[in-house]
């Protein structure tokens, strides 16, 4: 087994703010409407990339297709999942998905503010493909944040091409230690993923940052662990590449703190109308 810890520092997302962002989010989600497999914005423009392939918006069981525009499309012949029909498009009209070939979909499993949001969302590019799913305890006051899911490549050999894992954020916790320092017997933030050789789990838990103004300080605990049959021959390899370990997953942690520092301060900075025209553009 190896054990490490790392802290970061990061740009801290107030409550009300994220609390009005969630707000405007759904508003504008909701006000979409459906146009066959489109979805109109409120003052009448298409949502570029995004088709509504099954059911009612918004309603458990809607399904969306999202895909980059090639042009070249414009004008083809595209199936129609709904009904098996092919409908030619006006040429002049914007070019619609390449479907069925999405990369990604996104199913919706729950949807009530009160209770919250559930989400699939299928990737596939190439030779990896990516399922997770997402839920939110409430849109009004977020409480928990679940992820659990898998990933799948076709060309990593020995059983390492399949990763399961999963998530989860009591917001709650995390605010209270960010305001206060002090943690509950369990972090806030955790999160494992295992493969046939391998696991590894995070924990994770903010601090006020001393003389770094509302900034948080998150110290993130990392572990890695053998499994299967192979385990005394994987924690012999985990002993000898530790420092190797070590260094590559806190330096993706500090990249990743960086790219936090660089879009939370601008995105907090927008209220909610500023984020809804964001959304639009």
């Amino acid at each position: 087994m190896v054990s490490f810890s790392h802290t970061v520092v990061l740009e801290p997302v107030p409550r009300p703010w994220l609390v009005g962002a969630l707000s405007a989010v759904r508003a504008e989600l909701e006000e979409l409407r459906p146009d066959g497999q489109r979805l109109l914005l409120p003052d009448g423009r298409p949502v570029p990339d995004v088709r509504l392939v099954r059911g009612r918006h918004l309603n458990p069981g809607a399904a969306y297709a999202v895909q980059a525009v090639h042009a070249g499309y414009a004008g083809h012949a595209v199936p129609d999942e709904e009904d098996g029909k092919e409908a030619v498009r006006d040429p002049g009209a914007p070019a619609p998905l390449a479907h069925p070939d999405a990369s990604a979909r996104i199913t919706v499993k729950e949807w009530n503010r009160h209770r919250g949001v559930r989400l699939a969302l299928a990737v596939t590019e190439d030779e990896f493909a990516v399922d997770l799913n997402a839920a939110l305890k409430t849109l009004d006051r977020p409480e928990l944040l679940e992820l659990s899911g898998r990933a799948r490549s076709e060309d990593v050999p020995l059983g390492l091409s399949r990763l399961r894992g999963r998530a989860a954020l009591r917001l709650d916790d995390w605010w209270s230690a960010a305001h206060t320092g002090h943690t509950s017997p369990s972090v806030p933030l955790t999160a494992r993923a295992d493969h046939f050789l391998l696991r590894g789990e995070i924990r994770a838990a903010p601090r006020p940052a001393a003389g770094n103004g509302p900034r948080w300080e998150v110290r993130v605990i990392v572990t890695v662990r053998g499994r299967s049959l192979l385990r005394p021959l994987v924690a012999v390899v985990l002993r000898v590449t530790a420092g190797r370990l070590r260094r590559a997953v806190t330096g993706a942690l500090d990249t990743a703190a960086g790219e936090w520092n660089r879009t939370v301060p601008r995105l907090v900075a927008m209220d909610a109308d500023q984020l809804r025209n964001a959304l639009r553009r």
